[in-house]
């Protein structure tokens, strides 16, 4: 008897679980006096660059809004806060920038417009890690390393080292095809 209720209640939870979502997501939108969605309502917004490690500014457009218009966008979700779209040099284009907050963590982040005419703009961002040049030296194993800064005296030494094999070595194959050894 304790297992078929067991079984009942994960089934009772498991479809709550399902309906959650797209309900919760039409109470708020009802709260919000949203109601009404159709599918074109949402214009892209171009995102560029599509991605960007935190730190970095980030410039949005859309044609959404018309001509000489201007929006208000939202990237909170990056901890970039709201900021304004304004009509950019091409025509029907408003155009805003935010940065993305340091502490914004990897991954695909969702960034939205409200135009004043009440039409909704959306794009995505992709946040990656810092991008940072390497530091220290290389860990291959081999030991050694490349300076920046050239020495003259060991320029020198390497080349006397290397004239003195070349030497040696001319000096050896004419003395073996002369034929003689001592």
């Amino acid at each position: 008897m304790r297992r078929r209720t067991a079984h009942v209640l994960t089934a009772t939870a498991l479809t709550a679980a399902a309906f959650t979502g797209p309900v919760a997501g039409a109470v708020a939108a009802a709260d919000l006096g949203m109601t009404g969605f159709a599918a074109g309502d949402f214009a892209p917004l171009e995102v560029w660059p599509k991605s960007a490690a935190p730190g970095t500014t980030v410039t949005v457009n859309t044609k959404a809004c018309g001509p000489a218009s201007h929006a208000e966008g939202d990237a909170s979700t990056v901890g970039g806060g709201r900021f304004k779209l304004s009509p950019g040099t091409h025509k029907e284009v408003v155009v805003g920038q935010f940065q993305v907050a340091h502490g914004t963590r990897p991954g695909p982040y969702e960034i939205g417009a409200t135009c004043a005419n009440g039409k909704f703009a959306t794009g995505d961002l992709i946040v990656t890690e810092h991008d940072r040049a390497p530091q220290g030296h290389v860990r291959t194993g081999v030991g050694g390393g490349m300076t920046t800064t050239t020495d003259p005296a060991k320029i020198a030494a390497g080349a006397a080292v290397l004239a003195a094999t070349a030497v040696g070595g001319i000096w050896l194959l004419r003395r073996r095809a002369s034929g003689t050894r001592s």
